[in-house]
């Protein structure tokens, strides 16, 4: 790395981690379109999987430039020794959300069909797992593992996480936009809402993160578990698919719902802890191996 580039990572590490961490994600993305890929295990591993890593490696970059240990970094984010409350609160927030969402869409005369629900123990462990390690939580290292902690020194824990957030938010811009994205199809509200409620997670998993003592593998927990929370909601087929095409303005209340009641829980946490988001009760880059409270 060429010495002036090297400084100017020194000197604008925030800058320079958000400038990476797209380019870096972007190019993957850009590049799995260009070359006319179909959805398959190879452009999962591109774009599920090396993209979403795409964060933390952004990350070791800024560190390694600044002189820092990023063994050591990855060794103090990576705490797993927190108090089970954290573990309780990170794994069952998420899965309250998506539930409570599921049944205001339900009153709301959304497709939902409770008759259909299920509860599968094994397949909700399994979900968690690979969403923490292999199905998003791995942005934590960097989103909540060094944005937040570099961003809250200057402008608090509460305006840190919604800056992480927004452009958090504005990181998965490709899958809106490029052709055959994800969510290149989404009508306007339900787009509206990802962003909106994508703050409010934010939030939340900055909570976690200060609260569990500056753990960024519990926000890759709490972040698998949203994600493998998806689908678990029962939906009417019929009303949810037109032939093979998902009719997503049928699943307008149920989305808005969740990021009405995601900002719900945002209120209710800052109310009882304050806009600090629990950040002055320990240093997150203490890496003293006790348990949390």
């Amino acid at each position: 790395m060429a010495p002036s580039v090297t400084e100017w990572i020194r000197r604008h590490r925030i800058a320079a981690f958000f400038v990476l961490t797209y380019a870096l994600s972007w190019s993957i993305e850009g590049a799995v379109k260009l070359a006319g890929m179909e959805p398959s295990w190879t452009t999962w591993f591109f774009e599920g999987f090396l993209s979403p890593l795409s964060p933390g490696v952004a990350a070791a970059i800024v560190l390694a430039a600044s002189g820092e240990s990023v063994r050591g970094w990855v060794r103090d984010i990576l705490k797993f020794r927190v108090h089970p409350k954290w573990y309780a609160l990170g794994i069952g927030i998420p899965f309250l959300i998506t539930y409570a969402a599921g049944i205001a869409s339900w009153a709301l005369g959304g497709p939902v069909d409770w008759s259909l629900f299920e509860f599968d123990p094994i397949s909700i462990v399994i979900g968690i797992v690979l969403g923490t390690l292999i199905g998003g939580g791995q942005e934590e290292l960097g989103w909540r593992g060094f944005a937040q902690p570099e961003l809250q020194e200057r402008y608090g824990a509460f305006r840190a996480a919604v800056i992480v957030g927004l452009l958090w938010g504005g990181w998965h811009l490709p899958q809106f936009v490029f052709p055959g994205g994800m969510r290149a199809d989404w009508p306007l509200v339900l787009t509206a809402s990802y962003f909106v409620g994508i703050v409010a997670f934010s939030i939340l998993l900055a909570w976690v993160y200060n609260g569990s003592g500056g753990s960024a593998f519990l926000a890759m927990v709490m972040h698998g578990t949203d994600n493998s929370t998806q689908g678990r909601v029962p939906l009417d087929v019929d009303v949810v698919l037109v032939g093979d095409v998902v009719n997503w303005e049928s699943l307008v209340s149920m989305y808005v719902s969740h990021a009405i009641i995601t900002w719900g829980v945002v209120a209710v946490v800052v109310a009882v802890v304050g806009i600090q988001l629990s950040a002055g009760r320990r240093s997150p880059s203490s890496s003293a191996p006790q348990l949390e409270d």
